[in-house]
């Protein structure tokens, strides 16, 4: 019996990257937050960055800004992502407005999003899953009319460009995420990007405490062993629902911690460098997929350009037949199993709960990945694509 088994996603990650945490948490390391700070404001542009102790925490912190700043307007979140975007609507206690998604593209369908503005949304929250770029510029013409703002959550978009700019700084606000399935990693931890007054900034960032003890180095330390498919195997043979989709409770935003900041350093440029690697992977894996006819591949926006984080594809009739453990073994799997429309426990806070959003509910019903990752040899290639000649 084989315990292989391939990592669906993966983030670069080196000893002396978890070396430097290890460090920051013994000795301290004063100027790892500050570097980190001002080189992501450099990045993307940003008016001030505020270092978080995850994603979430910082798009909870987006939609509380964008709450001051359009009082008692919902705001509009896609009906299909991660579980996250609805945690994080509830850390702000906030109201939503669900607008559907295009299974073709993964971005809005416009027409649904204009109804969701037409309702009262004061902000629109934008997502691009696995780094496929959505049209930012008419999310962007449609928010200017209805006198709403942008939330740009580039969670899982580290590598994607928008008419040139990187995910994360087209919007009011950018959300970036350094967990370990995000493309860059620091074991945990976000950032908030402003492009607002410096009093926003303030409010934003003042009640934050840093997030404190080793965890985090427990994380990293545990992420870089299992990059290696046999560990990964042994693990997730165990029953410990490695790799489920949890709608999470809410906890107080933190800052970041300082082992995040300094292991963020060491991997950002690792990171940078793995984008044209899942490119080229995705690609080679899309020409495949392209011949077999029960399968539908997904194109973004045309003037970006995708970092593939993963390799989004659709199974007409639903992607449960396909997906085996044979197939998981692969890195391939499932997407989020139910829309956030359907999610259980996060009703109450929908205020157009009732509508339909065929978009995605297909996209929970057929959506499945691959894996892009740098890590994945010429044999696992070929193997997967031997699973999509299969796949018919």
């Amino acid at each position: 019996m084989s315990f292989r088994h391939q990592l669906p996603v993966h983030s670069p990650l080196t000893l002396r990257a978890v070396a430097s945490g290890g460090w920051a948490l013994l000795a301290g390391n004063a100027h790892a937050r500050p570097r980190l700070e001002a080189l992501l404001r450099q990045k993307y542009g940003s008016a001030a960055t505020v270092l978080t102790d995850s994603g979430t925490s910082a798009l909870t912190l987006a939609l509380r800004a964008a709450a001051r700043a359009r009082p008692g307007r919902p705001v509009a979140l896609p009906a299909y992502g991660c579980y996250d975007l609805a945690t994080a609507v509830d850390g702000a206690g906030v109201g939503a407005l669900l607008y559907d998604l295009d299974p073709a593209t993964l971005g809005p369908d416009f027409e649904s999003l204009r109804v969701t503005l037409r309702a009262g949304a004061g902000a629109i929250v934008v997502a691009p899953l696995y780094g496929i770029p959505v049209d930012l510029t008419e999310v962007g013409r449609l928010a200017d009319r209805a006198d709403a703002v942008v939330i740009e959550d580039a969670a899982q978009a580290f590598g994607m460009t928008w008419l040139g700019r990187p995910a994360g700084a087209t919007g009011a606000y950018g959300v970036l995420s350094f967990g370990r399935g995000k493309g860059v990693t620091g074991g945990g931890g976000g950032a908030l990007l402003l492009r607002t007054d410096q009093e926003r900034v303030d409010a934003a960032s003042e009640t934050l405490k840093p997030a404190g003890g080793g965890s985090p180095l427990l994380g990293l330390a545990a992420q870089w062993a299992l990059a290696r498919p046999w560990a990964y195997g042994l693990l997730s043979a165990l029953p410990l629902g490695l790799g489920e989709t949890r709608y999470r409770p809410t906890h107080p935003p933190r800052g970041a911690s300082d082992v995040t900041c300094a292991v963020v350093l060491r991997t950002l440029p690792l990171a940078h460098a793995e984008v044209p690697v899942r490119r080229t992977v995705a690609r080679r894996l899309l020409g495949a997929a392209r011949s077999v006819e029960r399968l539908a591949t997904v194109t973004g926006a045309p003037e970006g350009e995708p970092s593939f984080l993963r390799l989004p594809l659709l199974a007409r009739g639903g992607s449960a037949r396909l997906l085996t453990g044979k197939s998981r073994a692969l890195g391939i799997m499932p997407g989020y199993p139910a829309a956030l429309c359907d999610l259980a426990g996060f009703g109450p806070r929908v205020l157009n709960a009732s509508a339909e959003f065929p978009g995605a509910r297909a996209l929970a019903s057929d959506l499945f990945t691959l894996p892009t990752h740098g890590r994945l040899s010429e044999g696992d290639l070929l193997a997967l694509e031997a699973w999509l000649a299969s796949a018919r």
